[in-house]
């Protein structure tokens, strides 16, 4: 493949803006990298070069392009993210110096036919855990150790919100607002959050009401036990110790006030445990897909629809639900709706919903069961 140098020039100045201006992940700008590849592999040509006839030729040649290794051609939704990624780039450079010639209309030619594209974005069917099977994996864990304790905590968060790994493993202790039962995660925190924004989630124990006793008795245990500062992690790492004249390391059943380097080690936690509690292995993204499924068997309204896509950080309900609701809910909105959700799946009036004094109240409750033994 023929490169030129103004291209690299401007791939690299596109870069920089999806990563400055659209703070796009690392991860997310090397898909663009790929599909600006692509684009490059089949003209060979200098970018200036491109026009409705080059994006006409272009799409029909992905569309019948080999996958690698194989015979068969690359799926339609492999064809509409390219073609997304290849249209916002070329719709940029439509707008730089030396490329306002280049007919920004033509990036509109980057595109599947409709009937085409609904086979692309058609929802897939995501394999899950189901309800019994996340009790049984966090009822599994004992809770004896530091560790263990820990990891009964991390479920049962991430069951109750929905909330990413890169998240979960990046909380400290001030993101969790114990009195209103409010997670912030929110990048001011250091909270890697998808696209950097600021996500505020109500939890959501009504489905496992257990989990939220597991989750507090850990913070709590954090807080007046191991006096964690504000700063410090939720989720915090393993400590790991020297064996005899430091031949070995060996795990201490403890934990340290470190952040997680990487998400490999609590993926590797996720699939031990599973693997511990006998259930098939559901990576920690189906958590959130758990969550979703549970939420959508209720009978909401538009407004708690929309209260419920801002819980998962989701900009619109068509992301959570696959239909569209209205405007921005405000944040204080978006918690009382959550907590006064008929979470019994009954067409009935909002009192059977939980105030935040109740719903203290039951934390308690559960918290008690659980010290009781009962």
């Amino acid at each position: 493949m023929k490169t030129t140098y103004k291209n690299e020039q401007l791939k690299r100045k596109f870069y920089e803006y999806l990563t400055s201006v659209k703070q796009f992940s690392p991860k997310s700008v090397s898909r663009y990298k790929n599909a600006i590849y692509l684009y490059e592999d089949f003209t060979e040509k200098d970018f200036k070069y491109f026009n409705e006839t080059t994006a006409i030729e272009f799409t029909e040649w992905l569309k019948n392009k080999k996958k690698t290794r194989s015979p068969e051609k690359v799926s339609l939704s492999y064809c509409y993210h390219i073609l997304r990624f290849l249209k916002l780039f070329f719709d940029w450079l439509s707008k730089q110096k030396g490329y306002r010639k280049i007919n920004p209309i033509a990036a509109e030619y980057l595109q599947l036919t409709n009937p085409e594209k609904q086979k692309a974005i058609q929802p897939k069917d995501v394999r899950c855990p189901d309800l019994d099977e996340i009790k049984r994996l966090i009822e599994n864990i004992k809770g004896d150790t530091e560790i263990e304790m820990r990891d009964k905590a991390l479920f049962s968060l991430a069951v109750m919100t929905g909330a990413r790994i890169d998240s979960l493993m990046t909380l400290p202790m001030k993101s969790f607002d114990k009195e209103k039962l409010v997670l912030h995660q929110n990048p001011l925190f250091e909270v890697r959050t998808k696209r950097t924004k600021n996500i505020t989630s109500a939890l959501i124990p009504f489905f496992y009401k257990e989990a939220l006793g597991y989750f507090l008795n850990w913070y709590d245990y954090l807080l007046n036990q191991r006096n964690f500062k504000p700063e410090n992690p939720i989720f915090p790492m393993t400590k790991i110790e020297n064996g005899k004249d430091n031949v070995c390391y060996f795990n201490t059943g403890k934990v340290e006030p470190i952040f997680w380097k990487s998400q490999t080690s609590l993926r590797k936690i996720f699939e031990k445990r599973f693997k511990q509690a006998g259930i098939e292995y559901y990576h920690p993204h189906t958590f959130r897909h758990f969550l979703v499924k549970q939420i959508a068997k209720l009978p909401l309204n538009e407004e708690q629809k929309k209260a419920f896509s801002q819980n998962f950080g989701h900009e619109d309900t068509g992301t959570t639900f696959g239909s569209y609701g209205y405007g921005k809910v405000e944040t204080e909105r978006q918690i009382e709706i959550i907590r006064n959700v008929d979470y019994a799946g009954k067409n009935v009036e909002v009192k059977y919903g939980l105030t935040h004094k109740e719903l203290g109240e039951l934390a308690e409750e559960i918290i008690k069961r659980q010290q009781d033994g009962v």
